[in-house]
């Protein structure tokens, strides 16, 4: 994971250029999604400032408080990336609140695991690539809790084929360590772990 997503396990720094470098770091995984070109980077020079309550403004101790994926989630939604953020324990218990409802409900998911075709991994994954791709991060993440209210629908609706592995490899981009759990459980690799292996043998 940590060859995968170094952004998430730098040592120091503050929040601001953090920001920045998760950002790119998703962008630069879109292609392992879609199977096609790497997108152009679309992203600020410079992300907008971080000011926080009662929570340290240094990526490391940050995340070793709340861990990568809500660090993640923190980081990119609400405000574009360009734009200050503040950030209170209220933001962070609000992110924490929403993966604990994803996890306990795809966790416990027993049906059948679905297998990712090249078309199910273009039509499932388009509203938040199409948004990551151009930089719009919190749309993307906006996205996300949208595609994750529909798996939540009513039990008589009737949900596209993948629909739930389509949205656990969004959910990876943002939160690699519930992501890949939630992937591993469904025979899946993680995201770009072809990618990586493949740049190894290089």
């Amino acid at each position: 994971m940590a060859e995968l997503r170094p952004a998430l396990t730098l040592q120091k720094g503050d929040l601001r250029p953090g920001r920045l470098a998760i950002a790119r770091e998703i962008q630069a995984l879109l292609p392992a999604i879609n199977n096609g070109p790497k997108p152009a980077i679309i992203l600020p020079s410079h992300a907008g400032s971080v000011s926080t309550d009662l929570i340290d403004n240094d990526l490391a101790l940050v995340r070793q408080q709340v861990g990568s994926d809500i660090l993640c989630l923190t980081l990119l939604s609400d405000v574009p990336l360009d734009r200050p953020l503040h950030i209170n324990q209220n933001s962070l218990i609000g992110h924490w609140r929403w993966l604990r409802q994803v996890w306990s409900q795809l966790a416990s998911d027993k049906s059948s695991p679905a297998i990712l075709t090249p078309e199910l991994s273009a039509f499932a994954n388009s509203a938040v690539a199409d948004k990551i791709a151009t930089g719009h991060f919190n749309t993307a993440i906006a996205a996300l809790r949208q595609q994750f209210n529909t798996l939540r629908g009513s039990e008589d609706t009737l949900q596209p084929p993948g629909a739930r592995l389509s949205f656990i490899q969004n959910l990876t981009l943002f939160c690699p360590f519930i992501g890949t759990e939630l992937l591993y459980r469904l025979g899946h690799a993680p995201l770009g772990a072809n990618r990586h292996a493949k740049d190894c043998e290089e």
